[in-house]
């Protein structure tokens, strides 16, 4: 081993570890809104990046047909090439699923427990598909319980009607990743 390919004991410290991942984060972010800025600018998309994670907020309307789990096509490419970013880091990837308050009783979907579940797992099996390690994924279902507008109108349920991708700053997280 040489001398440059010595690790010292600063270069193992957490702290300075955790600077490294949140700039990379930082730059992953910056990734991210220039992939997705044409849907950032019709408001499909929103980014939020802060020490702790990156928070990626597709409306479903990008995503699905109304109370369908099933990817439209025009999401594809979206998600593949999220799926590009996402796969230079190993930072764990919590897809979550959200729908608005109109109760939904289908044989596939009883409920809008299963319905934002099955989207979230839409999403997990594309990345999956796409080359992410399905280890660092997990998939979750919130279905109207954590609404950030007012369902008693169309375009608060619109808003509600999303899938939010999370990446925590630590790469080995176990946890469920709390951003809201």
């Amino acid at each position: 081993m040489t001398q440059a390919d010595e690790i010292t004991e600063e270069d193992t410290e957490p702290g300075i570890e955790a600077e490294r991942v949140k700039k990379s984060l930082g730059e992953i972010a910056d990734d991210i809104r220039y992939e997705v800025f044409p849907f950032i600018e019709q408001d499909l998309i929103t980014i939020n990046d802060n020490e702790n994670f990156i928070e990626v907020e597709i409306k479903s309307k990008l995503l699905f047909p109304s109370g369908n789990a099933r990817l439209v096509s025009k999401a594809i490419p979206v998600l593949s090439n999220l799926a590009t970013i996402f796969s230079t880091f190993s930072n764990p990837i919590q897809v979550e699923g959200f729908t608005d308050d109109q109760p939904i009783n289908t044989s596939t979907f009883p409920s809008n427990w299963e319905l934002s579940a099955a989207r979230a797992a839409s999403v997990v099996h594309l990345f999956m598909r796409r080359g992410i390690e399905p280890e660092r994924m997990s998939a979750i279902g919130y279905a109207e319980f954590r609404p950030i507008a007012d369902n008693k109108t169309e375009q608060g349920r619109q808003q509600n009607r999303r899938v939010v991708i999370i990446i925590p700053t630590v790469p080995d997280t176990r946890e469920t990743i709390n951003a809201g």
